[in-house]
């Protein structure tokens, strides 16, 4: 009786861990691609000076906030600059999730992610 060589790895075991690699990848990349990256809509008290969509990088100025610069980039909205004292608009850093907001007060700026989708979050915490 000869003893046969058992295979380690055979053809169904390899295509099995092609499948799950291909499955995690598409995990990882549909949402991307399906995500319409939402808009900041960006309003001096209760007046909507402008609508940003998120997956329009750039840098954006206002009359309504004159010192302010507003910058998109992947996906995200912050502010760059500010001539108001504490700079904590700036200090807030980048917002890309329905729901986030930043605030000037000094300037009266209000900067709100909001989405097509609906959202399941009530609050977002930092």
């Amino acid at each position: 009786m000869e003893n046969k060589e058992r295979k380690v790895i055979n053809k169904r075991d390899t295509i099995i861990m092609v499948l799950i690699i291909i499955f995690a990848l598409a995990c990882a990349f549909i949402p991307k691609l399906a995500d319409d990256g939402g808009y900041a809509v960006i309003k001096c008290g209760d007046v909507v000076a402008a609508r940003l969509e998120l997956n329009k990088d750039g840098d954006y100025t206002f009359p309504e906030f004159e010192g302010m610069v507003f910058t998109v980039a992947d996906g995200a909205i912050s502010v760059t600059k500010s001539n108001c004292g504490d700079h904590t608009c700036m200090r807030t850093g980048s917002i890309s999730r329905s729901g986030e907001v930043i605030v000037c007060v000094p300037n009266k700026a209000a900067i709100t992610i909001e989405s097509k989708e609906q959202s399941d979050l009530d609050v977002v915490l930092k």
